[in-house]
């Protein structure tokens, strides 16, 4: 003859697994990092686009580095906003500065270079793939605005 199941005994294995459960689902989701549309995301990709495009004449943390070779220094990228007294972020300005394709057309030849170029010939990208990529570089300029 089988024995019953106490009421409480159930009760702790179904305790027991709904704790198992909330722990497992926890650990999946602390996993998966943010959105991949994220602000944070978005700021990240940028990081690594300004590491791998810009760092080398701007530095690292975005301050500008010397190069004897130029004539005009590169700009400390953490104080655009403050430069220009402006309670928001010059997004299009940027953008258009460092696209470059309109500016070089209106101004003639530029030191840095025209990324929305080399962006489009170099690695193929179309006008939206560029637009993305000047927006994830923008995100990350502005989080490091006034480092």
């Amino acid at each position: 003859m089988k024995k019953a199941s106490s009421p409480i005994r159930r009760l702790n294995i179904f305790i027991f697994f709904l704790i198992a459960g909330l722990i497992y689902t926890f650990a999946v989701s602390c996993d998966s990092g943010p959105p991949e549309n994220s602000k944070f995301a978005q700021t990240q990709r940028g990081k690594a686009h300004y590491l791998n495009y810009c760092s080398d004449c701007h530095g690292e943390d975005g301050k500008g580095l010397k190069i004897d070779s130029l004539e005009k220094q590169p700009a400390n990228l953490t104080i655009i906003q403050a430069r220009r007294r402006e309670d928001a972020f010059p997004i299009l300005e940027v953008a258009r500065i460092i696209d470059g394709r309109k500016m070089a057309e209106a101004h003639g030849s530029r030191k840095m270079p025209v990324w929305g170029e080399i962006f489009s010939e170099d690695e193929h990208l179309d006008e939206t793939q560029i637009k993305g990529k000047l927006g994830e570089i923008i995100a990350y300029l502005m989080s490091i605005q006034g480092t």
